[in-house]
């Protein structure tokens, strides 16, 4: 196993919903569960839907929402992703992101907003084939030895991946990260919850009230 180094940067959240969310301090606002974030996600969706589609709308605040979670939990091996950076809209050829695995390899990461949060991911009809194939355009691809050494992430609002996915075709190889994994490193976190607020403010000073 590689030795993890870490380095310290100041705020660099890089997803693009920084400057296209409606109401990007509001979202976080008095949040301190994870379903009220979902709930803020929703709202915010409809209130421009001709300018920001719905569901684009709901995807790229989630998106912007696991950069956050994933910067501020970077060492938590529960987690399993550090070195995170969100891959420009431009250049999303099926992962929304890159990241360093425990172990110090490269990995993908895909992120799915789901609003019905039993739902299970299938790899057809929520295309996370894509992950894969992104992965491996990247040089990122399963480690047959060795069964921890996971490269390919998905974090999602949904349960889980449905069981033909995750051992049938993924063969275990893909991590999902879901609804119930966040309530239960989130809800009534609120250390975890004033630094969302507190990396939030410091992206636009007009944020000041927020925290």
């Amino acid at each position: 196993m590689k030795l993890i180094t870490l380095k310290h940067k100041q705020n660099n959240m890089q997803h693009q919903f920084i400057t296209t969310s409606h109401d990007l301090s509001g979202l976080f606002n008095g949040v301190n569960l994870f379903s009220t974030l979902m709930r803020r996600i929703e709202e915010q969706s409809t209130i421009d839907p001709i300018r920001y589609d719905i569901d684009k709308y709901k995807g790229d605040a989630f998106e912007f929402f696991v950069e956050l979670f994933l910067t501020i939990n970077a060492t938590d091996n529960r987690v399993g992703v550090y070195n995170y950076k969100p891959i420009p809209p431009d250049e999303d050829n099926g992962a929304d992101g890159t990241g360093t695995n425990m172990f110090g390899n490269e990995c993908v990461v895909q992120v799915k907003y789901r609003g019905n949060t039993d739902h299970l991911l299938t790899a057809n009809e929520d295309h996370l084939m894509n992950l894969i194939g992104a992965g491996s355009l990247l040089g990122i691809n399963y480690d047959m030895k060795d069964k921890k050494n996971i490269k390919h992430f998905v974090f999602t609002t949904a349960k889980s991946l449905h069981f033909y996915t995750d051992e049938q075709m993924f063969k275990g190889k893909v991590k999902c990260f879901g609804y119930e994994e966040f309530r239960k490193m989130v809800d009534n976190n609120i250390p975890f919850w004033n630094k969302c607020r507190e990396l939030v403010m410091e992206l636009d000073p007009r944020l000041q009230q927020v925290v």
